[in-house]
């Protein structure tokens, strides 16, 4: 099976993959239309998810459908107005790589490249994809096991790109109230087994608006690093899927829901204060579990004659975190984290 990515620190993951966000603590959010359709839905629906906290743009302009009559993209025209979404908003493309003909067209414009689930064992089509030097989006095959999906990765992998997403859509089985059956269950082992980030699509698993929210509670709460979330200014009116897309309010509201809203979308006081009450929470918990990792080393470091004060570890964690700071001066991260270090020599001391 894939080995693990994690030999790539946070710091390596959180400025890579097309610069989604991957490791930076906040789970990564890719909202947008099934099939780009027009300058206006795809621009429409760019600013909107942006404004509602994504943090990626998905769109299709080629599309694999079970119909040939079926609306198949828009093509090279619909990767064009996806560019142009992003030079608007500054969110990262991801989008559809069908045909290894296609690869360099797509490349140019994508961020992420995405293979779907019908082309998961299209094993040139993977090597080819490994070469181009984006991350790579993975989705799981209809009936694809554990194992096939991740030898899957290492085609990819194998091709040169240590940057695989892995995306969990849902998989066939009898049911039939559904499109497709959720399975987090392996999504969760998939994560742990390869290493790579592994995000959920609750709209291809469901087929069904009223299902996403739901479920995206449950993968996030699982343990998945993100979502894959279709999102259309009217979904009724979509030419594909149709089903299973959100309007921009539906959108705005799953975001609230999963606390996930940025804070310029954020309108009172109220709501605000109660965005900082929940991450103080987070924080503080974390602050415990660092506290208690302090207290072990203190015991550890007493047992094997080591003094607690270890300048030259201290100043690395200071370089390293100055460094991937997003939105915090170095100034600022300097104050916060060597009170923090201060507090756990204390608690090393008390320890030891």
């Amino acid at each position: 099976m894939a080995g693990k990515v994690s030999a790539m620190t946070m710091h390596e993951v959180a400025g890579s993959f097309g610069g989604l966000g991957f490791g930076s603590g906040r789970p990564v959010i890719m909202a947008g239309p099934c099939s780009v359709e027009s300058e206006e839905q795809i621009l429409s629906a760019a600013h909107a998810v942006k404004a509602a906290g994504a943090t990626a743009l998905r769109g299709g302009a080629f599309k694999p459908r079970t119909s040939p009559k079926a609306f198949q993209g828009l093509g090279e025209a619909g990767l064009k107005l996806l560019a142009e979404a992003r030079r608007q908003t500054g969110l990262p493309v991801v989008t559809e790589v069908m045909d290894g003909s296609h690869l360099d067209l797509v490349a140019q414009y994508a961020d992420v490249l995405q293979i779907g689930s019908r082309n998961m064992q299209n094993f040139s089509l993977l090597k080819e994809v490994g070469r181009v030097g984006k991350p790579v989006m993975l989705k799981r095959g209809l009936s694809a096991t554990l194992q096939e999906w991740l030898g899957a990765t290492e085609y990819i992998v194998a091709g040169g790109c240590r940057e695989v997403i892995l995306c969990e859509r849902g998989i066939r089985t009898f049911e039939t109230y559904t499109r497709n059956t959720l399975d987090l269950s392996i999504a969760v082992a998939a994560k742990e087994i390869s290493g790579f980030p592994v995000i959920i699509d609750p709209s291809h698993a469901a087929g069904r608006r009223d299902l996403i929210p739901a479920l995206s509670e449950a993968a996030l709460a699982a343990g998945a690093d993100g979502l894959m979330i279709e999102v259309h200014p009217k979904p009724e009116a979509a030419l594909s899927d149709a089903d299973q897309q959100l309007n921009f309010e539906a959108f705005r509201s799953l975001m609230s829901r999963l606390q996930l809203l940025p804070v310029a979308a954020i309108e009172t006081v109220e709501g605000c204060r109660s965005e900082i009450d929940r991450i103080d929470d987070q924080m503080l918990e974390l602050l415990a579990r660092r506290m208690q990792a302090a207290r072990r080393i203190g015991e550890l470091k007493e047992q094997n004659g080591m003094a607690t004060y270890q300048p030259d570890r201290e100043r690395l964690i200071l370089e390293r975190l100055v460094a991937s700071a997003q939105g915090l001066g170095p100034g600022e991260v300097r104050a916060v984290w060597e009170a923090i270090m201060g507090c756990s020599r204390r608690v090393q001391e008390r320890a030891g």
